[in-house]
């Protein structure tokens, strides 16, 4: 009898919760599932049994992590930019201004143009007349946070002399319009797929210098280097 105790407390063991890390991969895996279901099958061709069975959890679990079918399709939504996060734009020392507005550029059209993000930005046209205040919120979100990771490298290159001083978000606005266009619409419609790059973009850069601060500049964007000014010691790190 003391066996068979023993051994029922042993099975009661291996059977508890799961760890904290446990909990998060399994979520991991959900919203994996979730994306690629929602994206493929659009809202209303997606259920919680067909997300449940893909992620290889009980459907009592969605509902206790993530709440009913709408809450997760909008987490989904939310976790657009968390999926294979890109680096910021930053200028760096020696960096010529073409070469820092080549680098925003890049960020630009790589969080535009990545797979991950085509695929939900197609599933958010796609459902705005089903969510429209959730998807406008949304979008105006995700935008404004964009657009401030490329106006920090305007307000850097202002500090380092390398552009006169302006108002730095309208910048970005036609920075941005130029840089990309009407290729993100017309790639998440399907009429036409990818960026503009090579001399394309290079001369979409150099319209924008030009257009924005003129010829004498534009005449030094390839050639004059940037320094960063050194970052300004605390009186705690001086003091050692």
């Amino acid at each position: 009898m003391a066996t068979m105790k023993s051994n029922r407390g042993k099975r009661s063991g291996q059977a508890g919760r799961p760890t904290a890390s446990e909990l998060e991969r399994r979520k991991a895996r959900v919203m994996e599932v979730a994306t690629a279901l929602f994206i493929s099958h659009g809202y209303a061709g997606t259920s919680l049994i067909d997300i449940a069975r893909g992620a290889g959890v009980a459907t009592r679990t969605l509902y206790q992590h993530f709440g009913d079918k709408e809450a997760l399709f909008r987490e989904v939504i939310f976790a657009r930019d968390a999926a294979g996060a890109i680096a910021k734009p930053v200028v760096e020392d020696g960096d010529t201004l073409f070469e820092a507005l080549m680098r925003a550029a890049n960020y630009a059209l790589e969080v535009t143009f990545r797979p991950h993000s085509i695929g939900l930005m197609r599933l958010m046209i796609a459902e705005s007349q089903r969510f429209p205040d959730f998807m406008k919120q949304t979008a105006i979100t995700i935008f404004a946070r964009f657009e401030r990771n490329i106006e920090k490298v305007f307000v850097t290159l202002e500090q380092a002399g390398a552009i006169p001083p302006g108002d730095h978000a309208r910048s970005v606005t036609m920075f941005d319009d130029l840089v990309q266009g009407s290729r993100p619409l017309m790639t998440y419609t399907n009429w036409r797929a990818g960026p503009p790059e090579g001399e394309e973009l290079r001369e979409r850069i150099e319209f924008f210098i030009r257009g924005c601060y003129g010829e004498e500049l534009l005449s030094t964007a390839h050639t004059a280097r940037i320094t960063l000014a050194a970052p300004a010691q605390t009186a705690d790190s001086a003091q050692g």
